[in-house]
């Protein structure tokens, strides 16, 4: 049985202006059961994603095709006031192998913006679920991620995204 919590107090520090509790009904419900959580941990964590009232972003994933080895991170546009930000940065937790002082500087590189698998189309409301560890003492200490899109278009639903952090 997953405990989910939605206390946008105890979401990852550099996303957490960016988050509001989810809608049960809405995106978010893709990782509400916890399913996704890929280490069977007690805990996850999920939020909707939000640019103060808006919540219809462009989304961009980690680069997967480049020679090099760059953070991951996911990148999230705004599509009404063009504000773009980190949906997940490997380096913010402390799990992570991209969290030690050789990738601080480095930048993630990131994908061509994504597009419905259904309609084609590229705006879409977003949630994301951290799955969190029994002994984690922050709220950036996780062990997996994922991250849920809705089309704005024709209303498909997928999680598009998931990370072993750990």
């Amino acid at each position: 049985m997953t405990v989910l919590d939605t206390d946008v107090k105890h979401s990852p520090d550099y996303i957490r202006e960016f988050v509001k509790e989810p809608d049960k009904n809405g995106v978010a419900e893709l990782l509400i059961d916890g399913n996704w959580c890929g280490h069977g941990e007690e805990t996850c964590r999920v939020y909707d994603v939000a640019d103060k009232d808006n919540y219809t972003f462009e989304v961009q994933l980690p680069e997967t095709e480049a020679e090099e080895l760059f953070p991951k991170a996911i990148k999230l546009t705004s599509t009404i006031s063009g504000t773009s930000f980190l949906a997940y940065d490997t380096r913010k937790h402390p799990a992570s192998f991209y969290s030690t002082s050789e990738f601080a500087g480095i930048k993630s590189e990131f994908s061509d913006k994504i597009s419905c698998r259904k309609c084609g189309k590229g705006n879409f409301k977003v949630a994301v679920g951290f799955e969190v560890p029994e002994d984690s003492d922050s709220p950036n200490d996780i062990t997996w991620f994922a991250l849920a899109t809705e089309c704005i278009q024709c209303g498909d639903k997928t999680i598009s995204f998931e990370d072993e952090t750990a």
